[in-house]
């Protein structure tokens, strides 16, 4: 071999180790999908139309795993503690990285540290209904109800805003009456369609699906003003039983650690997804808007509505778990 030639392989041999290798394209394998709610819910409806849609883009599975409990804390909780690679990923509400900061004196995870948000998904109001046969058609109603019997109403409610929006009826309503906690909105009205309540606060997915059947008739809604989707029926806000409407959010994180540029990747394919025909059609069947959150936008909207939810639970009454 000649002198020369031995030159060059020397030179290729001291420049190749600072050639970085090529960084691994992401997705590789199946992503996990946490839903910190029951199958039926309005979370987990859009949460399997996000997975869905994500891997046809991806070129990977994306399966998505229920863990309803304490308030979406139990699903917050494993993903919080999962590798911080991109394939676990956590969609959450306001209940989980907003309200329950106020609801519980100590959380298993911090929503804030443990979190890299992702993108937001959706915005929707709560609804309060009663049995078709029942005597109330108003607020005011309920409250008279109640005051007509010695222990008072009984009501459902399956997560933070339908909790609080009952707390509201108690506190500001005059209503007269006593919550029960179930695992998911569809339990507490399954439960009320059965005659064991005499009224339920739930999401306006829920609740409007089961308006439209005829099964529940409804009294209110916690948004600003009236929605499309169950015309006629007022706002709480406009009743006075709010100074300002309770909507509950929802939206995509990862565990703290991340890496940026899987977050913004995934980032940009939801707010695609929901950008598009099928997005909004997916969005109107669940009586919810789009909240087309960046993950900046998305950080700084949820320190603000951990304040505004701190608000609540103290203008509502409700002690501290």
């Amino acid at each position: 071999m000649k002198r020369s030639d031995l030159l060059k392989l020397a030179l290729l041999g001291a420049v190749a180790p600072l050639v970085a290798p090529r960084a691994e394209t992401f997705p590789t394998r199946r992503i996990t999908l946490v839903v910190g709610f029951p199958a039926g819910t309005a979370s987990d409806l859009i949460s399997r139309f996000l997975a869905d849609h994500l891997a046809r883009r991806l070129g990977q599975a994306v399966v998505v795993e229920n863990r309803p409990g304490a308030d979406g804390g139990v699903g917050a909780t494993s993903v919080a503690r999962s590798r911080p690679d991109g394939y676990t990923l956590l969609y959450s509400t306001s209940s989980a990285h907003a309200a329950n900061v106020s609801l519980y004196r100590s959380l298993s995870y911090d929503p804030i540290a443990d979190f890299a948000p992702v993108a937001g998904v959706l915005r929707q109001p709560t609804v309060v209904v009663v049995r078709p046969d029942s005597p109330a058609r108003t607020v005011a109603d309920l409250a008279a109800m109640s005051r007509g019997r010695a222990q008072g109403l009984s009501y459902g409610y399956g997560n933070t805003s339908t909790r609080v929006v009952g707390a509201m009826l108690e506190q500001r309503g005059g209503v007269k009456a006593t919550g029960v906690s179930f695992r998911g909105n569809p339990q507490s009205l399954t439960e009320l369609i059965a005659g064991r309540l005499d009224f339920a606060v739930t999401d306006a997915f829920t609740g409007a699906a089961q308006v439209q059947a005829g099964a529940l008739r409804p009294i209110a809604v916690s948004s600003e003003a009236p929605i499309a989707h169950l015309p006629g029926t007022p706002s709480l806000v406009q009743l006075g039983v709010l100074q300002s409407p309770i909507v509950a959010w929802t939206g995509i994180f990862a565990p703290a650690g991340t890496p940026s540029a899987i977050v913004t990747q995934l980032s940009d394919e939801i707010r695609s997804i929901l950008s598009t025909e099928e997005g909004a059609a997916m969005l109107a069947r669940l009586v919810a808007e789009n909240f087309p959150m960046q993950p900046q936008a998305l950080s700084d909207y949820m320190r603000a509505d951990i304040a505004r939810w701190a608000e609540y639970v103290t203008m509502a009454g409700i002690e501290q778990q």
